[in-house]
């Protein structure tokens, strides 16, 4: 089930960005990360629009959608990738928006290449100010 973030979530919600985050970014070091765990958790969150995917009353993933148009990010439990369950939340954005953008770094070849089969193209590429990294941003049309 696809359902909105409530406010009981977000300490879970939050360990799973961590967790998945330093995995699938792991080119970066877990410092940066850990550095920006209390902005995601006190500004991201709030002005999103986040979905958490729950199964049998466990949260698996999450996704935050900002502005109505741009994926800030789709985190899955380490253990429940390569499950469908990022094909599953992307479906469910798709059924309601006719645009989506997202940004994805060079390096994290297993996200670059789940959203191109799931129809996103490179719109552009980028050097990443922050993390001094390649980054794409990928847009999917109707």
């Amino acid at each position: 089930m696809i359902r909105n973030l409530r406010n009981d979530d977000i300490d879970i919600v939050m360990e799973l960005w961590k967790e998945s985050t330093m995995e699938a970014q792991n080119f970066i070091p877990d410092e940066y990360w850990l550095e920006n765990y209390d902005n995601v958790k006190n500004n991201y969150l709030p002005n999103s629009d986040t979905y958490v995917y729950e199964e049998d009353g466990e949260i698996k993933g999450f996704v935050s959608l900002i502005e109505n148009i741009f994926i800030g990010g789709l985190f899955l439990k380490v253990d429940c990738q390569r499950k469908g369950i990022g094909s599953k939340i992307i479906d469910f954005l798709k059924a309601d928006h006719d645009k989506l953008q997202l940004a994805v770094y060079d390096r994290n070849v297993r996200a670059m290449n789940f959203y191109l089969k799931s129809g996103f193209k490179i719109t552009n590429t980028e050097i990443d100010e922050k993390t001094n990294e390649k980054e794409h941003l990928m847009e999917w049309k109707r």
